[in-house]
């Protein structure tokens, strides 16, 4: 799935995850498995359950030139960060990330 801006070209094979440059990508499994959202939004949100994930991001791509954040939501206290992809970074293995939206930039959920 695409969130936020046209679709790419193919991307070179060296793309960790096949997550094309100038996106992130959060995956419902680790390694890069399950289902995937692909966003190239510098500064929006996307909620999860919107595209059928389950809440949790066990890995994630991000070629963005700006972090994304993990957003998680609780009753009592309201939005906070559950976790931070760091812009040029990935991570094939970050198990236990449960969150309701990802937002890029400065963006809040």
């Amino acid at each position: 799935m695409l969130v936020g801006g046209a679709i790419t070209t193919a991307s070179p094979a060296s793309a960790v995850g096949n997550c094309p440059y100038g996106r992130v990508c959060v995956y419902t499994h680790e390694q890069f498995g399950g289902q995937r959202i692909i966003s190239g939004s510098l500064n929006n949100c996307f909620h999860l359950f919107e595209f059928d994930f389950d809440g949790y991001v066990n890995s994630y791509v991000n070629y963005l030139s700006v972090d994304a954040h993990l957003w998680s939501f609780d009753t009592g206290t309201g939005w906070h960060k559950a976790r931070t992809f760091v812009s040029g970074k990935f991570s094939s293995s970050i198990p236990h990330n449960y969150g309701q939206a990802v937002c890029t930039g400065n963006a809040r959920p």
